[in-house]
């Protein structure tokens, strides 16, 4: 039997979640071994739209990207939903929908709608009481007791760390079974995030971002439970197709980039060929 996110969670050391964004990366994810994938904002905009981070796409869009999703891959998947997609009554719709089609943990935000990246300037968030308000309602929201509740704050270049552990706190309270500080600055506001919030907390590895690159191992020995890699195939793929875009411009051919393709057969592997064709 298949243990759930929330299990393996309470084994000793964190849980990687690598991001994914449709049913092609999540089935390379499931082949290749990783152990939860991540279905960010970021990535789903700028994959499936072509648009930024900015509280363009909603919870339905989101809902039958994460449907896709699930019929491609057993892993768990860990949802952004943003600020939940409305107030109290519009988190608890999310979370049944975002469970419904096979969301393992659903992350809501403390941001006001229209919400921003987490790593972008100019973000505003909501009162801490208030997002409590749609912490209770997820968690209410809920009909199984293995989905996971994530409360994120993005107060931390609003007001202060003071203040943002306290709101992680609170939502702790409100019910939230992991707590996510995103763009912490430097290693030790990372590590006092950690050691402050009294819920287990997710770290955010950004690559590009405005947060510090930690190691897993370090972010474990602070006592993190989560970490995502949420847009980290979004920077590769926007090199590499560049790249291949470059390639055939300039040579009108894609000879160039051969050594680096996957085969006809392999990718047919991926994709399932073998079982459709034996149906």
């Amino acid at each position: 039997m298949t243990r759930s996110l929330r299990d393996r969670l309470s084994d000793p050391g964190a849980v990687v979640a690598l991001g994914a964004h449709d049913g092609l990366t999540a089935r390379i994810a499931e082949r290749s071994g990783i152990e939860a994938i991540y279905h960010g904002g970021y990535a789903t905009a700028a994959h499936h739209f072509g648009l930024p981070d900015v509280g363009l796409v909603g919870r339905a869009e989101v809902v039958e990207s994460v449907r896709r999703m699930r019929a491609a891959t057993g892993l768990p998947i860990v949802v952004d939903a943003d600020t939940g997609y409305g107030s109290e009554a519009g988190v608890w719709l999310t979370v049944r929908e975002l469970e419904a089609v096979g969301a393992d943990a659903i992350q809501i935000e403390d941001q006001v709608s229209p919400k921003r990246c987490g790593h972008m300037e100019g973000k505003e968030v909501i009162p801490a009481e208030e997002m409590a308000i749609k912490v209770r309602a997820a968690v209410a929201a809920r009909r199984s007791e293995d989905t996971l509740i994530i409360a994120r704050s993005d107060a931390l270049q609003v007001t202060d760390l003071d203040d943002v552990i306290h709101r992680c706190n609170t939502y702790a309270d409100a019910g939230a079974d992991l707590v996510f500080v995103d763009a912490p600055r430097t290693v030790e506001e990372v590590a006092d995030i950690a050691e402050r919030c009294t819920a287990p907390c997710v770290a955010n590895m950004s690559e590009t971002g405005r947060s510090p690159t930690i190691p897993t191992e370090e972010l474990e020995t602070m006592g993190y439970k989560l970490v995502i890699f949420p847009s980290t195939q979004t920077w590769l793929f926007a090199k590499a197709y560049g790249e291949l875009c470059e390639a055939v411009v300039r040579d009108r051919t894609t000879a160039a980039l051969g050594d680096r393709f996957t085969s006809f057969d392999d990718v047919n592997a991926l994709l399932g060929l073998a079982e459709w064709q034996s149906r």
